[in-house]
């Protein structure tokens, strides 16, 4: 699928000076690079290359494609000097992108036994579910003293404190993993990559896609990105 900066870039340029370039993207394994991002700046056009790492553009003599993809090199690719068609199909290869992390120690273990008694020596600390439980227990038997003024059902409303604020907790706790997941698969890294929109020009474009949260949800990676690709077409021509 072709996505066009503008509408009227190739329209401006005359079609029998353009070479359609056919190119499939592939790493030094001869794997596909899927949804890298190729840019010609020369006539305003870019576009995304498909699971296979297949995608078409045009470009002139002396036009440079910028590649970019998550985790590789990026790459400018130039024609051949005197390539003598108006059509150009090949294999362009990638390099992956090598990052310095910081050295770590290793350490033995010792025996097994000595592992295993370290083992269960180690103090588990609770997880931030049962400690928020746990405070909010303390805040409800707190404040049940504090504004109960008859002692007749005081064990009655302190319960229903607890109730309360547990509930509101497990609802927070489970937008919060919504909040999470849908992050994961729809957030302004993936977004811009594949638009090439940066700062608050990638943000507004994602409010302007409206997804649904469900779909956002419950739809894969692949879907979503496949739907923004729909919708980018549209919004950069109307922002044109």
């Amino acid at each position: 699928m072709l996505i066009a900066y503008s509408s009227m870039a190739v329209n401006e340029v005359a079609m029998d000076t353009l070479v359609t370039v056919n190119g499939q993207l592939k790493d030094m394994n001869d794997s596909p690079v899927s949804y890298a991002h190729i840019i010609n700046s020369g006539i305003g056009m870019a576009t995304t290359s498909d699971s296979l790492g297949f995608f078409r553009i045009h470009m002139r003599f002396g036009d440079s494609l910028h590649i970019s993809a998550i985790g590789f090199m990026e790459k400018y690719f130039l024609l051949p000097k005197f390539w003598p068609s108006n059509h150009f199909s090949g294999v362009i290869y990638l390099k992956y992108k090598i990052y310095e992390i910081e050295e770590v120690a290793i350490h033995g273990l010792g025996s097994y036994e000595q592992f295993k008694q370290k083992v269960l020596n180690t103090r588990v600390p609770p997880p931030p579910a049962e400690e928020a439980r746990i405070y909010l227990q303390r805040i409800a038997r707190r404040e049940a003293i504090k504004y109960d003024k008859v002692r007749v059902g005081f064990s009655f409303h302190m319960k229903s404190l607890e109730e309360r604020s547990l509930k509101k907790l497990q609802v927070k706790l489970q937008e919060e993993e919504r909040r999470k997941i849908i992050e994961s698969k729809f957030n302004e890294e993936n977004i811009g990559e594949l638009t090439g929109l940066k700062g608050p020009e990638v943000r507004a474009f994602m409010n302007y896609c409206r997804f649904p949260e469900d779909f956002l949800l419950y739809s894969s990676e692949y879907e979503i990105l496949e739907a923004v690709k729909r919708i980018f077409v549209n919004y950069y021509r109307k922002s044109r």
